[in-house]
């Protein structure tokens, strides 16, 4: 009913109550004149019937038909009476008059007690019983006597009344042929007056809406005059009021238009003329944008290209043998020459994100990798100033994804950086964990974290972080230097990748910077060899430092290693010695110490027990040395630095508990078999205006034992290049007269069919689109400055296939990182051993006198030294007589020597040899392990200072 408009909702109103009510009376009406009709129907018929049954009784009494018969047809004049019969007192019909004389009544509707009445479907039978009245006037004038005695006594007969209903449903049928018209007749009036009272009352509505449309329209001359009533009235003045209204704000707001139109039309001449202006302003912007970026590349090349000198000379100095304080001063050199190519590149990088000309590649990597390297690059920073740093990466974090290695390393670099920098004391840590896993698009999000416990930063200092050329404060660009970029660059790379960036600060209480990088895994990257060699070893750990200890421990028990952290030396030494005890030794104990405690005693100490008495392996984790020249790393069995990395720290303990040399530490610096002949060396050129970028590349190539020459311009080398072919050309781009992009052009005119010379751009410019503009220009390669030795090499083997010696430089080997090799690692011992020497018992044995205990002892060593190299040879070549004869002679020289667990090796083996033993080779095994932890314990030990000390104690008593 909501929806139903104003006249329906009236013609409701109104009929339905006339309706309901019409109805509702003329149903009443017409029940109560059809009972009428029944009723009056019946009460005639009883009526006749009763006063047949009075006149006919002397009839029945005497069985008078006549009479009867008089009766009956004087009865039947009567309106609606269809037939009469008599019945005697047994039932039988006396007399019938009317139709239906073959109708019969049955003897149990002829009841003596009253008059009955049946009904039939055109007719209705009332049958009265006659009685014999009395005729005494006592019964006359007493009508309940008289009644009481006609019930004493039987009926003479009966009479049969039957009465038709044609009339009666004539009547009826006229009776509701009445009420239906007059109900009708009601409802067509009722309907009459709702119409016209629902035109009354709709008819001024929709005039006012028409009204109210037309004024929508726009025609706000609309006025309306319903005359309905006082309350129309009212809407109509109202309504035609704000026809009024509206027509005079129209026409106001008409003029304010032609006003505003005017005012455009002047503001539209002005703005045309600003366009002008400001498409000139934007044509002399994009001329100074070109002239800028020219600028850029030109001043990169200007930098660059004395840095390219500095830079590389300072590296040719320092392979070269130099005074420990020239080489202090040269390596200050080389850092100030990096962090001022840094600065350069930061602007750069940051110019080509500005300019949107920044391309990512997308190629597979190893997350692992790309952290460890910037862990191993950053850490000599940390380690000067005494701070913790560690990468924690879990182990839901997949390896294998796809992205650019490159940016990722930079933005991890520069968040590493920013750590350090601005942390001073305690620790700065790098977290990588997976956020998010789609397993459908094989998609992952992972979060790297970098918190350090650094000086913080305030909401204010935090909110303009990472916008170009902003520090915390200006106090801090002179106590850190930097100029801003970092940040912001790292920014628009994380975006640039997918992800988002933010940090976590306090003042005062360090920071976390993080950032998230979204990438597909890839399954086309090399497989990863399990690394299960390790899994079931028992590892001891020492560590000073919490957080890398973490980081190491989560490591070794990744690989399936048992690992029991302690927190003092005592405490290592005790425990490793408690598990020799139960033949239940550790594998290796690792000791982690800082900086302050590289010289330590006590460490000392405790490594040469290990290593010595327990004949435990020992690796020896130190932060980053600027020599391995210190006491600690001479005595233990390997040595790391931190942070450490995977396969180092796997292979270096594959090496001290299995004595496996894993593929990653096969030699680096190997001399070619095979001597160079100048028939397989190439012939290069190398072209620069620069005199020191000429003589760096020409030092590098010599280095190289290539055959190169130089030219200073673009007209010498081509001079060259028509006396005689070569097979590699590195072309300086920007030079005086013909530069080199003319040069190459002319190179390329004397190319043959059979011959064509690669050529590399050597330039400093570090555009987005110089590689694919050089590629265009008829270049080759790439090589931007400050060349490096490394580049130089590959470029040199990817173009002519040669491969650079790595005895380059002053014909010397490269000095790798070199471990003691004057032995064989052995694993380390599981079980309680005896000591290796006890110089108490020695001058026991040489009757209390030292300088004979001592004599004995140098024998005894030298003796140790010939025997070692010749067991072998003798077990070898299966000479057990001559065997036997030199264990028997070693163990006969035991005797007057203090060395317990020697004497106990050569017992065991001589007497193994006598009898045969299986475990000979096993007994042979320790015998030469004895020899040689005592050989180790002579090296490291002043043995001769211990027999004095003896020797001059007893001279003192």
């Amino acid at each position: 009913m909501r929806r139903w408009g104003i006249r329906k909702k009236v013609l409701v109103v109104t009929l339905v109550p006339t309706l309901l009510t019409t109805l509702m009376l003329g149903l009443f009406f017409t029940y109560s004149w059809v009972n009428n009709i029944e009723s009056l129907l019946k009460d005639r018929g009883e009526s006749l019937s009763r006063q047949l049954a009075a006149g006919s009784e002397y009839g029945l009494f005497t069985a008078n038909r006549s009479l009867l018969s008089s009766l009956s047809n004087a009865l039947l004049e009567e309106q609606d009476v269809r037939s009469i019969t008599f019945f005697g007192s047994d039932g039988s019909r006396l007399l019938h008059t009317g139709p239906g004389s073959s109708e019969t009544v049955r003897s149990e509707e002829l009841t003596a007690e009253h008059a009955t009445r049946i009904s039939r479907e055109n007719s209705t039978r009332f049958i009265t019983p006659v009685f014999l009245q009395d005729l005494m006037i006592e019964s006359m004038l007493d009508p309940d006597a008289r009644q009481s005695m006609s019930n004493l006594r039987e009926p003479l007969g009966w009479v049969v009344v039957e009465m038709s209903h044609i009339r009666t449903e004539k009547e009826t049928y006229k009776a509701l042929l009445i009420s239906l018209l007059l109900i009708i007749g009601g409802v067509i009036l009722s309907m009459a007056i709702a119409l016209r009272l629902s035109r009354a009352f709709t008819n001024p509505v929709f005039e006012l809406n028409e009204a109210v449309a037309k004024l929508k329209e726009g025609k706000l001359d609309t006025r309306v005059y319903t005359g309905a009533g006082p309350e129309f009235e009212q809407l109509e003045s109202g309504l035609n009021a704000m026809a009024e209204e509206l027509s005079k704000a129209q026409a106001e707001m008409q003029q304010n238009i032609d006003q505003a139109t005017e005012d455009l039309r002047e503001t539209l001449e002005t703005i045309e003329i600003q366009n002008i202006e400001l498409d000139f302003a934007r044509k002399e912007a994009l001329e100074a944008s070109r002239i800028k970026s020219e600028f850029l590349a030109n001043m990169s090349h200007e930098i660059r290209t004395p840095l390219n000198g500095i830079i590389g000379f300072t590296e040719l100095l320092l392979k070269s043998p130099l005074p420990r304080q020239q080489r202090d001063h040269l390596s200050t050199i080389r850092k100030s020459s990096e962090i001022l190519l840094t600065i350069i590149n930061d602007i750069l990088d940051f110019s080509k994100i500005e300019a949107g000309k920044l391309i990512l590649d997308r190629v597979p990597f190893q997350l692992r990798d790309i952290v460890e390297e910037v862990m191993v690059m950053l850490a000599p920073a940390a380690h000067a100033k005494n701070l913790d740093l560690v990468p924690l990466v879990y182990n839901d974090v997949p390896d294998n994804i796809m992205g650019d290695p490159l940016r990722v390393k930079q933005v991890i670099t520069n968040l590493v950086n920013n750590a350090i920098k601005f942390t001073q004391t305690g620790e700065v840590v790098l977290r990588a964990s997976l956020e998010e896993e789609e397993a459908d698009t094989n998609r992952v999000t992972l979060r790297l974290s970098i918190t350090d416990s650094g000086v913080g930063l305030s909401r204010a200092q935090q909110q303009s972080l990472f916008n170009a050329f902003s520090q915390a404060d200006a106090s801090t660009a002179r106590q850190y230097g930097g100029t801003g970029l970092g940040l912001a660059i790292s920014k628009r790379l994380v975006e640039e990748m997918g992800g988002k960036i933010g940090l976590e600060s306090e003042l005062g209480k360090g920071s976390t910077f993080w950032f998230t990088l979204t990438s597909e895994l890839t399954t086309s990257g090399e497989a990863i060899a399990p690394r299960d060699g390790l899994r079931g070893e028992r590892v001891i750990y020492l560590e000073q430092q919490k957080t890398t200890g973490l980081a190491v421990e989560h490591l070794l028990r990744d690989w399936g290693m048992v690992v029991d952290r302690v927190a003092s030396p005592g405490a290592l030494q005790e425990q490793i010695e408690e598990a020799q005890k139960s033949q239940t030794g550790y594998a290796v104990a690792i000791v982690g110490i800082t900086r302050h405690l590289l010289n330590s005693s006590q460490y000392c100490g405790l490594v040469r027990t290990l290593e010595i008495e327990r004949d435990c392996r020992t690796l020896l984790l130190t932060p980053t040395l600027e020599t391995h020249d210190t006491p600690l790393s001479g005595l233990a069995s390997g040595h790391l630095t931190k942070p450490v990395c995977r396969d180092s720290l796997y292979d270096e303990l594959l090496l001290l508990v299995h004595g496996i040399h894993s593929g990653g530490r096969a030699p680096e610096y190997e001399t070619s078999a095979n001597p160079v002949t100048t028939a397989n060396v190439p012939r290069v050129l190398a072209v620069d205006d620069n005199d020191a970028n000429l003589k760096l590349v020409m030092t590098l190539l010599e280095d190289c034992q290539l055959e190169a020459e130089s030219a200073s311009s673009g007209f010498e080398a081509l001079s060259k290049a028509r006396q005689k072919p070569f097979d590699l050309v590195f072309m300086d781009l920007q030079m005086p007269g013909m530069d080199g992009v003319e040069t190459t052009a002319r190179l390329r005119e004397m190319d043959t069919g059979n011959h064509r010379t690669p050529i590399i751009a050597l330039t400093a410019h570090a555009l987005a689109d110089e590689q694919e503009r050089l590629t265009k220009q008829g270049f080759d390669g790439y090589m931007p400055k400050p060349i490096s030795s490394g580049q130089l090499t590959e470029i040199i083997h990817e173009y002519t296939g040669y491969i650079c010696p790595k005895n380059s430089g002053n014909g010397r080997l490269p000095v790798p990182e070199v471990r003691d090799t004057r032995r064989t690692l052995r694993p380390s011992t599981r079980k309680m051993q005896q000591d290796c020497v006890s110089v108490e018992e020695s001058i026991q044995l040489a009757a209390g006198k030292a300088d004979l205990a001592e004599e004995l002892f140098s024998m005894l060593l030298e003796q140790v030294h010939v025997d070692r190299a010749r067991i072998p040879e003798l077990w070898t070549g299966e000479h057990m007589d001559e065997l036997l004869e030199c264990v028997h002679k070693l163990h006969g020289a035991t005797r007057y020597c203090g060395v317990p667990e020697l004497r106990a090796a050569a017992n065991h083996l001589e007497t193994a040899i006598k009898c045969a033993a299986p475990d000979l080779e096993h007994q042979k095994d320790q015998l030469l392990s004895a020899m040689e932890r005592l050989e180790i314990w002579s090296d490291q030990t002043d043995w001769q200072q211990l027999f004095r000390e003896r020797r001059e104690a007893a001279e003192t008593t």
